[in-house]
């Protein structure tokens, strides 16, 4: 019989109502099939309301994913478990199944895949996505990995966030990052790429090996310790510590003169909050500074405080309001 306790938990959750710990309770109750059932029917409820809760959605997709993690060693990474489509039709795939198909087949990329493969993480999150090839991909929070192609001439992935790439070297198939303003074309390398929507730019920053960049007819190679800015359908390359792009892979986060804005959209993809930002001043405010990911959402803006000039205050469970003064 479904226990009292694990109703209540459930309740909450659809009201977007549970506290930091109770993700935890909640995963650990749906372990036993009489409570995964129960909630299957909660869901189904849910999910037939007229307008579903934008909170309650991420909420949602948060539990998923945690869920297809419950098993994984907390001392190595997690991998990333994926949404299988064919055509328009997506069903979850089973831990063991994606690890046969992903794992098993690293010595086949010679066959092509035409299945659509996406790899999404939610906020709060960063995962580790093994390819068929061998490569390594870090997808940061709110991001998200497609790929249909892959075979012996050619490696092909979408991107639409931000991941750290380590690609297994093949001078025969060159492996190709696309975003929706550039394509990335690599041999063997390391190299982080940022491609959120919201940022209004993106950047490819090269730590090893060589990259070309293909943008608006324009073909750049850069070098270890350079990267790409594209912005307003141009191309500029600048010189930068490589690391600090990609720092937050190892949760360490650097950053030089990055607008207000862009920061708190960032911590909100990290933390899982909604910031709201009000800017009394009218004029765009620069963040530098570092930090870590194992701090608390409230060290870190202890912190912003320092150097900028804001007040926060949290209005709910998970929504916090920042002034600028």
């Amino acid at each position: 019989m479904v226990n009292q306790e694990f109703k209540a938990i459930t309740f909450r959750y659809f009201r977007g109502e549970l506290a930091e710990d109770e993700y935890e309770i909640l995963t650990g109750y749906l372990q036993h099939k009489e409570n995964a059932d129960y909630f299957s029917s909660a869901k189904a409820e849910w999910e037939q309301q007229p307008q579903l809760d934008e909170t309650g959605a991420r909420n949602l997709k948060r539990l998923s994913y945690q869920l297809n993690n419950v098993k994984a060693t907390p001392a190595r990474p997690m991998i990333l478990r994926l949404w299988f489509q064919v055509a328009a039709v997506a069903a979850i795939l089973a831990t063991g199944l994606f690890l046969g198909a992903i794992v098993g087949n690293q010595n086949s990329a010679s066959q092509p895949f035409s299945e659509q493969l996406v790899f999404e993480t939610p906020r709060g999150q960063k995962s580790l996505v093994k390819l068929p090839d061998g490569s390594e991909v870090w997808l940061n929070a709110k991001s998200k990995l497609v790929y249909k192609t892959f075979s012996a001439s050619h490696r092909q992935v979408e991107l639409n966030g931000e991941a750290f790439f380590k690609i297994s070297r093949n001078e025969q198939a060159p492996f190709v990052v696309k975003t929706d303003l550039c394509e990335v074309e690599v041999l063997g390398t390391s190299f982080n790429v940022m491609a959120y929507n919201e940022f209004g730019r993106q950047e490819i920053t090269l730590l090893s090996g060589k990259v070309v960049v293909h943008a608006d007819e324009l073909d750049q190679e850069i070098k270890p310790g350079q990267a790409v800015v594209l912005k307003n359908h141009q191309m500029k390359v600048v010189e930068v510590n490589s690391t600090d792009a990609s720092g937050w892979v190892e949760s360490k986060f650097n950053f030089r003169n990055i607008p207000l804005s862009e920061l708190m959209t960032r911590l909100e993809n990290w933390y899982d909050v909604d910031i709201t930002l009000v800017n009394r001043t009218g004029r765009e405010v620069s963040f530098t500074g570092t930090f870590k990911n194992e701090e608390t959402i409230w060290q870190v803006l202890d912190a912003i405080q320092v150097y900028t000039p804001i007040r926060y205050k949290k209005t709910d469970l998970r929504q916090i309001r920042i002034t600028v003064e």
